[in-house]
């Protein structure tokens, strides 16, 4: 039986993704060795180094199915090399004449960093595409509530009035950035690895650099100026890439369960099957959101041997490769479930237009000191402003009155404002600053940025 949350038949859909695992499970992994061995053995004979015959022997058999799996895994166990075996399994399939091909200048890494580059970009694949798709909802939501007004809140506190479509817009902006770190990134990680047991292709010689250029330009990777064995910097960009996008996803996840706080209830994810509690049949917790915030502390928690994974010793360093095969899949797993979880997540969103404005009037109109003490300083200086709306908020607070109604009964206010100018600076949609702006700008961004896709495509 599985013994981790990521295999686990009852929990894996809670730490993973259907689409990475197709991506990271054993047997695409090995079937990504297979094809890199495959493409290396056909750009050999275009180059007269494997004979054609061979290569195309060894292109039809290199099919994980026709494999020994669990002879492979015997062989690694008492070998403690993860390719040797993949080698000796395929030869085993192969006819003699074609076995003796396989693997002609490589060294495992060569093959195993290779693959990995593979199994990388199909995993960009799937995160872009998740996040186009939150991109999307997130901007139908920043539209929706425009004009949504909420208690803006710094350090847990009500500061100024927003609106719900700003906030929406500044998740939106943000993973916009995100995906666009990804999508700049991916010509530094996308690139294979070919050149031999120290990276000088001294195997191949001045050939290995024409079978470097073909083997890389069929897989659809880029080729290194030095195919050094220990480039770590580039899968590790990739990763802390999506530690970064996790702590993204995690910040709007963290905003929604705080705002589903029974005292708050300003929005609520979805309901439907939940069940909150065994004790508690009215509860209604916010695990989506909840999880969605645990999935990235375990993403990021993973940065420290992502960042390991650059730093080698000698020319090979088996440890790292080895940390590699623990941290890749089990960040894309994270991140992939992450993003399916968003996803739900902000497409059932329940906004309460009615207990934002509710909790907004709860503080009095204290949000709205700012503007207050704005209007004054024109009559006063800002110094002398904030001391007198100070003054004012505190002695509301003390004598439990309304900030508005202390405001308009305060004297020098009185005398300072005309009515009109202080009914202005006691309207929360005056206060809004640009707030509604920005949710434009950022989604005619977004939609630009969609039309553009259209057009590569």
């Amino acid at each position: 039986m599985p013994s981790t949350a990521f295999d686990s038949f009852y929990l894996k859909d809670r730490y993973g993704s259907a689409a990475m695992r197709a991506i990271w499970e054993d047997r695409a992994m090995i079937q990504r060795w297979l094809d890199v061995e495959a493409a290396l053995a056909a750009v050999e004979a275009d180059l007269k180094i494997v004979p054609r015959a061979a290569a195309r022997d060894i292109a039809r058999r290199a099919r994980v199915e026709l494999l020994d799996l669990p002879a492979m895994k015997r062989d690694f166990d008492a070998s403690w090399n993860p390719v040797m075996p993949l080698v000796d399994a395929l030869r085993r399939v192969l006819r003699p004449a074609s076995a003796r091909w396989v693997h002609w200048g490589a060294t495992s890494k060569n093959i195993m960093d290779t693959a990995t580059a593979l199994q990388i970009k199909d995993s960009y694949a799937v995160v872009l595409a998740e996040i186009d798709a939150i991109a999307e909802i997130l901007a139908i939501l920043a539209v929706r509530h425009r004009d949504t007004l909420m208690a803006g809140r710094t350090h847990g506190q009500h500061a100024l009035p927003i609106t719900f479509g700003y906030k929406v817009a500044v998740w939106l902006d943000e993973l916009i950035r995100q995906r666009e770190r990804l999508l700049e990134s991916r010509r530094r990680v996308l690139v294979g690895e070919f050149g031999g047991a120290v990276g000088t292709l001294a195997s191949l010689g001045r050939k290995g650099l024409r079978v470097q250029e073909k083997l890389m330009r069929r897989l659809g990777l880029g080729a290194p100026l030095v195919p050094a064995k220990t480039a770590g910097d580039r899968f590790a960009e990739f990763f802390i890439l999506l530690a970064m996008l996790s702590a993204t996803l995690g910040k709007i996840a963290q905003n929604i369960y705080n705002l589903q706080q029974t005292d708050v209830d300003e929005v609520t994810e979805f309901v439907e099957g939940k069940v909150g509690s065994s004790a508690m049949p009215h509860k209604l917790n916010p695990v989506a959101s909840g999880s969605v915030v645990l999935l990235g502390r375990l993403l990021r928690s993973r940065a420290a041997p992502i960042l390991d994974y650059i730093h080698t010793e000698w020319e090979d360093d088996h440890r790292q490769g080895e940390t590699l095969w623990s941290f890749a899949p089990e960040a894309c797993l994270l991140i992939g479930c992450q993003l399916v979880l968003t996803k739900r997540l902000l497409g059932s969103l329940v906004v309460k237009p009615e207990n934002m404005l509710r909790n907004l009037e709860r503080s009095g109109g204290v949000v709205l000191s700012e503007a207050v003490m704005m209007a004054l300083a024109e009559k006063i200086g800002r110094d002398r402003a904030h001391a007198l709306v100070l003054e004012i908020s505190r002695d509301a607070a003390a004598r439990k009155v309304s900030f508005r109604d202390a405001v308009a009964a305060h004297p020098e206010v009185r005398r300072r404002l005309s009515p009109r100018r202080l009914a202005a600076a006691l309207d929360y949609r005056n206060s809004l600053g640009l707030a509604t702006e920005f949710v434009d700008r950022v989604a005619a961004a977004h939609q630009a940025e969609r039309r553009g896709r259209r057009r590569r495509r």
